[in-house]
């Protein structure tokens, strides 16, 4: 008789296996702001809270942007990694080039203004112009350092952009 009083409680007391992620989402995030993009997209994600609206709107946008150029910072670092002949300064010109680049082709696609206020945007920037825009970083790079090969850095780029990269792997040949 106290066995099936303790498995009432016990089922009472925790929440179900079956609650939805999205009850257990902030009511200040957007739902799509941890969707996945197309293959074909850079999606950068922005947020602002101001007095004033529209500094709040714009802040939120060019923090979108922001985060693009975060991505693309992410795929020259991974193709740094494996071209050893990059020269480091290379690398941090580039970066820097990105970081003021204001991704003007990237376009607000969403936009959400959250219970607290604050403003919430997506942006979408084409991986072709991705990487139309680094190829052009590269040739300049090639001029400025001869070892420097922008051909070469593309084919490294490449296939990463379009998520044909090899995976990730740990271990050495004698485990695969």
């Amino acid at each position: 008789m106290i066995a099936p009083l303790v498995s009432f409680f016990a089922c009472t007391s925790h929440p179900s296996a079956d609650v939805s992620d999205s009850s257990k989402a902030d009511a200040n995030t957007p739902q799509w702001a941890h969707e996945i993009p197309p293959a074909d997209m850079i999606w950068g994600v922005g947020s602002a809270l101001d007095e004033k609206q529209s500094n709040a709107m714009w802040t939120a946008e060019k923090r979108g942007k922001e985060s693009v150029g975060r991505m693309l910072k992410a795929y020259v670092s991974d193709v740094s990694g494996e071209y050893s002949e990059l020269p480091q300064e290379a690398v941090e010109d580039i970066n820097d080039k990105i970081t003021r680049a204001p991704f003007d082709e990237a376009t607000a696609v969403l936009r959400w203004k959250a219970p607290d206020g604050a403003w919430w945007y997506r942006v979408e920037y084409t991986k072709a112009d991705a990487r139309a825009f680094l190829s052009g970083l590269f040739d300049e790079e090639e001029e400025l350092f001869p070892e420097f090969d922008a051909t070469r850095a593309m084919q490294l780029l490449d296939p990463r952009m379009t998520g044909e990269d090899i995976p990730f792997q740990t271990g050495g040949a004698e485990q695969q």
